[in-house]
């Protein structure tokens, strides 16, 4: 194979420059570390995990837009714990003077954790009471209102006058006699996070007393970690200072505890597990190679053969991420695993060369020429066509495995220079100085009585490479895909556990789906929403949905409105004289009617309302605030939301047949929820995955036919590869490891990792003339490199994000594989080959 696609000499050429000018390139080195330290304080660490989703996707982007204008992202969460032992008033007080505390900072907009239900806030949203109400609430008040009526209402207001209560609730009881406005509250749902006021208390409190919720919203967007890392340390600083002024205040021995969750928190902890993953990952898999390279060489010299190539192609990459993407992400954080993991190769593989040339009798000078113009060959290789595989992510959708791919496959590139100018240089400066009756050695692992038995019985490991095949490949259909998105998150973040836990308290098991319809005009937006109404409240049959939640809960719609109206009509004449008759009742039960004078005027002025309601009538009211959650204004355009509610367990993998049919029906309208991002995300995933696979095998066999120098040759190379792909496979389906939407593209990943093998291998065949000794040796370093790619790859087993756990995992299973195979299948067929040919 004098010939080839690739440069023959380029290897060559590489290695004599490190030789003779070994200080220079370990100076440049030195330079490479220097430049990628200055480089890495204009990294930006992007911790949304919708940034790795496809770009330009209409659904996708529909979701983002969706989740941007009514989600939680951007909300700031305090949540007090609330104790058995200390009393409910004595934490919403504490709440209070948290909340008053807040509200000072200008770092934030807002602050809510209770409707306004005082007096004075209640006044404009009494006014207007009656219409807000269902029929049959409205039905049950102008009931209390009637003769004999208002006498059991007198009663019940001096029992709850004469009860503890506090005075917020005594004086609401006189400016709400009839009790209306807890009628309304209890329908009220705050913010992105959609929670249910306590109608007793009108805080956001479970029905469990376990959590009180305080949402705020601070000035910076949730993006901005330098904000989120002051934010989160001053609001610290600013709960020990009102705990303490409580304690002092209340002499009580603690003060309730505060944590903080929401987009923000999310965020600023989502950057630490990415940073700590990628010191992790890099250390780990370091040390994890740096031990491997002992245990196979038996050398401490060894050690910064490995070592200094490796960190410095590191170094060379990151700046080249600084610099082409400028950022890092949860899925390109694990550049660092994988550039050592498949790095690591070539110098096992040069350094093994090196090895026996030396232990046959060879220069050092003629040992480093033989790693350039023999070996050096098949690594540059198994360098491109594994750079190939991660190039074919660059077809994908896929944000972030886009950004992987360019990062891993031109990590390869530089790291392959690297060693080939580097490792002649260590060895240069190091060698010269090692005493000469020092042996170099390379430790088998038992890869090399694996293959010289492999060749004198070739049948037998055919026949139980095809058993052991047919067993896995059966084991294939049991093999199971995870597809929801959110199982990819880290399980270690506490902001995301407490925000579970306050969901749960919530009963906010399941995300709903949220309906969105687009309009110039609040009016055109309320209009196209309430339009849809009668149709979607028919899919709520148990089946496709289990409720729905609109803007009309709080006011309802206008045909409601009308009935509400005409039924205030036909009371009329039976309410005509209520002010007086309500004072008498009053007096009847022992209470002073002067006190309730406003009530009552309030209430009369209510029944009296014949104008519609609009959402102008909250403003100055405490359900303004509840707006948000349905209307929202951004981008020139105004939104409108109707949050839709799927069956507990169902639909968790795309909206319904029903639902579908129904935005079929309706194209102005953008659906948008964890269960129909999955579904999309599913569809493209495949393609892409697909794709890339596809893309990836072409190039790497039009690569090897072209440098091996024939389509046999090349199918003999990748013949490893897919049969490991199968074992693959079916070892994940046995050990019940999932297919994800980020292990899926360990399928391209393997085609990089496994074709080195047969690559390596079948170089030294024809380079030998079949010597089984020569191909032996080549196992040995085979064997190496695939237990260091094992340990390269392992160190994202311990990641904190399930998706990268997975990858780990999942190509740990390949690179056994394909390894394996190369070391015993693949010479067994060449020699089976070779035996034929001679016999005819």
């Amino acid at each position: 194979m004098s010939r080839g696609l690739l440069p023959r000499q380029l290897p060559l050429h590489l290695v004599r420059i490190g030789r003779r000018h070994p200080k220079i390139v370990a100076a440049g080195a030195v330079l490479a570390w220097i430049v990628a330290l200055l480089l890495s304080s204009s990294v930006q660490v992007e911790t949304d995990i919708l940034s790795l989703v496809p770009r330009d996707n209409p659904v996708v982007e529909g979701f983002k837009t969706t989740i941007d204008r009514f989600g939680s992202v951007d909300t700031l969460l305090a949540v007090i714990h609330l104790e058995d032992d200390r009393p409910l008033e004595s934490s919403i007080e504490f709440a209070g003077l948290l909340a008053e505390n807040l509200r000072t900072w200008d770092k934030i907009d807002w602050v809510e954790y209770r409707v306004d239900s005082t007096a004075e806030a209640a006044i404009p949203l009494l006014d207007r009471a009656a219409l807000f109400l269902e029929p049959s609430e409205l039905d049950e008040v102008l009931r209390s209102l009637e003769d004999g009526g208002l006498e059991k209402v007198a009663v019940r207001l001096r029992a709850q006058l004469m009860a503890p209560q506090s005075l917020v609730t005594k004086d609401l009881l006189r400016l709400d006699p009839v009790g209306m406005l807890p009628k309304i509250l209890a329908r009220v749902r705050l913010g992105g996070v959609g929670v249910r006021v306590d109608s007793d208390t009108g805080c956001l409190i479970d029905d469990n007393r376990r959590f009180l919720l305080m949402m705020a919203k601070p000035v910076r967007p949730a993006q901005d970690l330098e904000f989120d890392r002051y934010l989160v340390a001053a609001l610290e600083e600013r709960v020990e200072e009102v705990s303490e002024t409580w304690v002092e205040e209340r002499g009580e021995p603690s003060a309730p505890e505060v944590e903080f969750t929401g987009g923000y928190v999310v965020a600023l902890d989502d950057a630490r597990l990415i940073t700590s993953d990628m010191v992790v990952g890099l250390i780990s898999s370091l040390a994890g190679v740096m031990v491997l390279f002992l245990l196979a060489f038996r050398s401490r010299a060894a050690l910064v053969y490995a070592f200094f190539p490796l960190v410095t192609g590191i170094a060379l990459t990151f700046s080249f991420g600084a610099i082409a993407l400028g950022r890092i992400n949860s899925l390109t954080s694990a550049f660092g695993g994988l550039v050592i993991g498949l790095g690591i190769d070539f110098v096992i593989v040069l350094f093994a060369r090196y090895v026996e040339e030396r232990r046959s009798g060879a220069s050092h000078e003629d040992a480093v020429d033989a790693m350039g113009r023999f070996t050096g060959v098949g690594v540059l290789l198994g360098a491109v066509t594994t750079a190939a595989t991660f190039y074919s992510f660059l077809v994908t959708d896929f944000a972030g495995l886009w950004e992987l791919g360019l990062l891993t496959g031109s990590g390869i590139l530089l790291l392959v220079i690297t060693v080939f100018l580097l490792l002649p240089a260590l060895l240069t400066l190091i060698q010269q100085r090692v005493r000469r009756d020092r042996s170099l050695y390379l430790r088998s692992f038992g890869s090399d009585l694996l293959c010289s038995a492999s060749l004198r019985r070739p049948r037998i490991v055919i026949m139980l490479s095809i058993f052991m095949t047919l067993i896995l490949g059966v084991g294939i259909h049991r093999l199971k895909w995870d597809d929801d998105f959110r199982n990819m998150r880290s399980g270690d973040n506490r902001a995301i556990q407490l925000r579970q836990e306050v969901m749960d308290a919530f009963d906010l098991r399941f995300s709903p789906m949220i309906l969105r319809f687009d309009g110039s005009t609040e009016a055109e937006a309320l209009a196209k929403s309430r339009a849809v109404l009668p149709e979607l409240e028919q899919l709520v049959d148990g089946e496709s949905l289990v409720g729905i939640d609109t803007i009309a809960d709080i006011i309802p719609a206008e045909e409601v409105q009308r009935q509400l109206i005409r039924r205030l009509e036909e009371a009329e004449p039976a309410l005509d004289g209520l002010d007086l008759r309500f004072e008498d009742a009053l007096r009847g039960a022992g209470l002073n009617p002067s006190a309730f004078r406003e009530g009552i005027e309030h209430l009369v002025t209510s029944l009296g309302r014949r104008d519609l309601l609009s959402l102008s009538d909250l403003e100055g009211t405490p359900l303004a605030r509840v707006v948000e959650r349905y209307v929202a204004a951004a981008d020139g355009e105004v939104s409108s939301a109707i949050y839709c509610y799927p069956p507990v367990g169902k639909w968790r993998r795309g909206a319904s047949p029903a639902m579908q049919e129904f935005l079929s029906r309706h194209q102005d309208a953008v659906l948008a929820g964890p269960n129909v991002i999955s579904a999309e995300l599913r569809k493209i995933v495949w393609d892409d995955a697909i794709a890339a696979a596809v893309l990836g095998i072409v190039i790497v066999f039009l690569l090897l036919w072209a440098d091996l120098g024939g389509p046999f040759r090349a199918l003999f190379a990748l013949l490893p590869l897919f049969v490991g792909m199968v074992w693959m496979l079916g070892a994940m389906a046995f050990i019940g490891l999932r297919l994800n939407f980020f292990n899926i593209f360990v399928l391209t990943m393997i085609v990089g990792i496994g074709v080195d093998y047969g690559v390596h291998l079948l170089h030294r065949w024809y380079e030998s003339g079949g010597d089984p000794n020569a191909v032996a040796e080549t196992a040995k370093a085979i064997a190496v490199a695939a237990l260091t790619t094992v340990v390269g790859f392992g160190s994202l087993v311990l990641s904190h994000y399930p998706g990268l756990r997975s990858v780990g995992g999942a190509a740990i299973l390949g690179a056994l594989s394909t390894a394996v195979l190369g070391i015993t299948l693949l010479p067994a067929l060449l020699s089976m080959k070779d035996s034929k040919k001679e016999s005819s």
